[in-house]
């Protein structure tokens, strides 16, 4: 293959924008990850409740600080809910330690890079035209949404199915999410995400009608292909929503500057939020004036794991195999192996 240089931008960072998975941040992202390791150290109580969505994050859409509205797809009720009560699960990240104990620890970790996210929320929706914006800040908002896109009931359950299946194929006692395997697999999703995401154009759209909405799986891809699942290297956008007037782009169109900021139009308002309905676990939160919401409705669940299996040559054992999820699409070639277990998942499961 033969590469040709197609278009030339320039970094207006001054600095290279990757992590190289962790092993090359500002200071900014050691300083926290140092604190994050600290905490690895410890042991938390046995049982807690898990907000796996910030409460900083979900009070832009609060008219008072403490409740939101909530249209719960499962049933279609749409009615105010305590912050307390959203987007939380009950021992979402128990794990069990080298000593079959189990323990929250995971939760106390993630409790530092929610503090960071509180920071960098406010910093944004606070940003106006001609304000800066530092490299670090930038890197640390790279690793932070990172982190989201990852921390979700379905990466949850796709995590235990996979263990579930690892055990099958292999016919040996469970591989169970000890502390080490699960934040292992934890951070190095958040490290690849952030790498895609800090390469990207940073933009910031506002809507003054407050239009903007959000879910329990609150980082989103756009859809270019009818049909086909987003994927995060190839999607145009990464959308994060951040208050009702304001949303966070990672763009594929590089503009040479920091951050483009402009006025969303209405079309892709609409697009915005129906990729929100369309991708939400169970919860969809927006304004109590919002009007164009499908309440009353029970909303089918978007596809949670999608395995798809091709053969690639009919006299081998080879197959293409399709992952497609919230994430995004992945192929991968390799050996035929009983991974329909991997599908297996139970949707009502936290």
């Amino acid at each position: 293959m033969t590469w040709s240089l197609i278009d030339a931008v320039p970094n207006p960072w001054g600095d290279v924008p990757v992590t190289n998975n962790g092993r090359s941040v500002v200071p900014l992202v050691e300083a926290y990850m140092g604190r994050v390791r600290e905490k690895a150290l410890e042991r938390d109580c046995v049982s807690r409740r898990s907000h796996y969505v910030p409460k900083a994050y979900l009070r832009a859409w609060s008219w008072n600080g403490r409740q939101v509205r909530v249209l719960d797809t499962r049933n279609g009720h749409d009615k105010p809910r305590g912050l307390r009560a959203t987007c939380v699960r009950e021992n979402f990240y128990r794990v069990t330690d080298g000593n079959d104990i189990q323990h929250n620890q995971v939760e106390a970790m993630l409790a530092i890079l929610d503090d960071e996210m509180a920071r960098l929320l406010l910093l944004l929706r606070g940003w106006a035209p001609g304000d800066d914006l530092a490299f670090d800040d930038f890197m640390s908002l790279a690793v932070v949404v990172g982190m989201q896109s990852n921390r979700t009931p379905q990466a949850r359950r796709f995590l235990a199915s996979r263990s579930a299946w690892l055990t099958d194929r292999a016919r040996q006692p469970p591989e169970q999410l000890t502390t080490d395997h699960y934040v292992d697999l934890l951070f190095r999703a958040m490290y690849r995400t952030a790498n895609q995401l800090s390469t990207r154009q940073l933009e910031l759209w506002d809507d003054p009608q407050g239009r903007f909405i959000t879910c329990d799986h609150p980082v989103l891809l756009s859809q270019d292909a009818p049909g086909m699942p987003s994927a995060l290297h190839s999607c145009h956008y990464v959308w994060w929503p951040i208050s009702p007037t304001r949303l966070v782009v990672f763009s594929s169109e590089h503009q040479g500057i920091k951050i483009v900021h402009r006025e969303a139009s209405r079309g892709e308002i609409g697009q915005i939020r129906r990729t929100v309905i369309h991708s939400a676990e169970s919860e969809i939160i927006a304004l109590p004036t919002d009007r164009d919401l499908p309440a009353g409705k029970v909303l089918r669940k978007r596809l949670q794991l999608q395995v798809d299996c091709t053969q690639v040559e009919p006299t081998e054992r080879k197959c293409r195999i399709g992952f497609g999820w919230g994430y995004g699409a992945t192929l991968l070639d390799r050996a035929c192996q009983p991974i329909c277990a991997l599908a297996l998942t139970d949707d009502s499961a936290g």
